[in-house]
C-alpha cells in the first residue's frame, strides 16, 4: 500500500505504509511502528510559548499546522514527560477518566512521533486497542484517521505530513493473545484450547477468558483499579509525607520511575522507599488477584493457559506472587499488547485489508 505525497509536503516519491499497534493505555501510551519502540506516559497540555525547546524519550511537543482535525490548527501541545515538566499539576492525565483516551489519542500518537527522527512524511497503517472497543471504536477512529500536517520537536522546523489509516480496533488484549500464540520458541498460550489471562494495567485490572483460536469468550474490569493504586498509597505512605515535609503526598510519577528503574529512590532525594512498596504491594496484589480468581472461576480447570501481562505484571516481586499461583507472567509484559498490534496490523497489510 502506497500513499503519494502532496503538498504542503513536497516529494518526489511514495511513502510506503508502516504496520503500527498502539496501546492506548491510561498510564503509559505504547507504539510499536516497524519495528520501533515508543513509549510516553499518557499526559497532554496545551501550551501558548515556550522559553526553550524541551527533548526528552518519553514525550513530544508538536503544533498542528493543518489537517483533517479543524479543531487543533494552529494549537501546540507538549505531550508525555514533557507535560509533567511544563505542568506538574495542571496537565491532563488519561487515568483519570477513561474517555481521555480516545479524546487525546491523537495527541500522544503525534507526540510519540515527535520522539523519534524526522521524516518529511509518515504513513502508518494502524491496528488500535481501547479498553472499550464496542463503545470507543468509533470515536477513536474519527478523533485519528485522516492526514495531519504538523511540527514534531519544535515550531520553527519543516513540518511533515502524518497520514493516519486505522485498519482494526480492537479491545484491550487482543494483542497480548496474538504475541504470546506467536512468542518463541515456545509459545505461552496454546491457540487450541481455551486460555486466561490477567491484565495488570496502570488504571484497570482486566481478566479475560480466550476460546481456542482467540474469540473472547468472557471479559470484565474489575471494580478495583489497577497500579495507580499501589502507587497512590505508596505517595500518602505516612513515611513519605513525613520525609517530604510539605504535609503532601509524593509525586506518582516520580514513585513509577523509582519501581521501573528497581533502585526505589523517589527522585534525587535521598530517601528509598523499597519497604514501602513492599508493605503495600502483597495486599494490594493478593486483593486483585482474589476478585480475578472470583471473575474467571467457572473456567479456570478447562484453560489450558493462564497468563498475566500489562505493566503492573513486570513490577519487582509480582512474578513470583503470580508463579506462585500457577500464573505465567508474559515477557516484556508491558510491550506484550503494543507489539500484537503490530503483528497484527504486519498481517492485515500484507493481505490488503
Amino acid at each position: 500500500m502506497l500513499i503519494t505525497r502532496s503538498n504542503p509536503v513536497e516529494t518526489t516519491q511514495s511513502v510506503p505504509a508502516m504496520p503500527t499497534g498502539i496501546d492506548t493505555g491510561a498510564g503509559l501510551v505504547k507504539m510499536a511502528i516497524a519495528g520501533t519502540r515508543v513509549r510516553i506516559p499518557s499526559k497532554v497540555v496545551q501550551v501558548t510559548d515556550l522559553e526553550d525547546d524541551l527533548k526528552s524519550p518519553e514525550g513530544g511537543y508538536f503544533f498542528y499546522q493543518d489537517g483533517d482535525r479543524a479543531d487543533l490548527i494552529g494549537k501546540q501541545f507538549l505531550t508525555g514527560s514533557l507535560a509533567d515538566w511544563k505542568a506538574p499539576t495542571t496537565h491532563v492525565r488519561l487515568s483519570d477518566d477513561s474517555a481521555l483516551k480516545v479524546e487525546y489519542s491523537l495527541h500522544t500518537l503525534l507526540g510519540g512521533l515527535a520522539t523519534l527522527p524526522h521524516r518529511d512524511e509518515w504513513n502508518l497503517y494502524l491496528v488500535l486497542s481501547i479498553h472499550n472497543a464496542k463503545l470507543f471504536k468509533d470515536a477513536l477512529i474519527s478523533k485519528i484517521s485522516g492526514s495531519h500536517i504538523v511540527k514534531l520537536g519544535n515550531k520553527t522546523g519543516p513540518a511533515s505530513k502524518i497520514n493516519l489509516n486505522v485498519s482494526l480496533v480492537v479491545p484491550e488484549g487482543a494483542g497480548s493473545y496474538s504475541y504470546c500464540v506467536a512468542l518463541k520458541p515456545e509459545p505461552l498460550i496454546d491457540r487450541t484450547a481455551q486460555a486466561i489471562a490477567i491484565d495488570f494495567g496502570t488504571s484497570t485490572i482486566i481478566p479475560t477468558v480466550f476460546a481456542p483460536g482467540g474469540a473472547i469468550i468472557h471479559r470484565q474490569v474489575l471494580e478495583v483499579a489497577g497500579c495507580i493504586d499501589l502507587l497512590s498509597e505508596i505517595a500518602s505512605d505516612p513515611e513519605l509525607i513525613q520525609f517530604l515535609g510539605s504535609g503532601k503526598s509524593g509525586n506518582i510519577e516520580t514513585i513509577r520511575q523509582g519501581i521501573e528503574s528497581g533502585n526505589f529512590q523517589y527522585g534525587t532525594r535521598n530517601f528509598n522507599f523499597r519497604d514501602i512498596y513492599a508493605h503495600h504491594l502483597t495486599p494490594w496484589l493478593k486483593d486483585r488477584l482474589r476478585l480475578a480468581f472470583k471473575e474467571i472461576a467457572e473456567w479456570r480447570d478447562v484453560a489450558q493457559s493462564f497468563v498475566a501481562w500489562g505493566g503492573g505484571s513486570e513490577m519487582p516481586g509480582v512474578s513470583k506472587m503470580l508463579q506462585s499461583q500457577g500464573i505465567n507472567p508474559v515477557p516484556d509484559g508491558c510491550w506484550a499488547n503494543a507489539l500484537g498490534l503490530e503483528r497484527i496490523a504486519t498481517g492485515r497489510l500484507a493481505r490488503g485489508k
